[in-house]
């Protein structure tokens, strides 16, 4: 099977009001617990439907829309603030964000550089340290849409 590891284009950060979980819950039940509540704020945006900000991803409405109505099932939509940066309202005054809900991968493996272990076989993937990471087959979906400004690196098994 091959995975891929994905960089998505970082158009700003966790805002004031984002939730952190305690890291007990991070414990039990992974990386994405850091996050009970994302509140992202954008910075700037290069268009991409599919964004970051360590630990947590963000899907465009049109993305999260064609994943619920695919055969995928191993991740999770949930809703989150968005809202633009002072610098980002100046720089484009009118430029106009779509909706996004956060995206979280159920899926887990772990990464190492350029190789992967314990994968648990989703096509959606969590590691330890936030990583994305996702099959052939949920990158060919992704292609769909707008990623250009997300690095992908194959990744091999050890």
């Amino acid at each position: 099977m091959k995975l891929y590891f994905l960089e998505p284009e970082v158009s700003g950060g966790h805002g004031e009001y984002t939730i952190y979980g305690t890291e007990e819950k991070i414990a039990t039940e992974g990386i994405s617990e850091k996050v009970k509540y994302l509140h992202y704020e954008f910075e700037g945006w290069l268009g991409d439907d599919l964004l970051e900000s360590t630990p947590a991803f963000i899907v465009s409405s049109k993305l999260g829309t064609e994943l619920e109505n695919s055969d995928f099932i191993d991740y999770k939509l949930e809703e989150c603030l968005i809202t633009k940066s002072d610098e980002f309202i100046e720089m484009y005054p009118d430029k106009e964000i779509p909706t996004f809900s956060r995206f979280i991968p159920l899926g887990k493996i772990e990464v190492e550089e350029e190789n992967f272990k314990n994968w648990s076989g989703h096509h959606f993937c969590l590691s330890p340290k936030g990583e994305l990471v996702v099959t052939q087959e949920a990158l060919d979906f992704l292609n769909r849409f707008s990623i250009d400004n997300c690095f992908i690196t194959p990744l091999t098994q050890e």
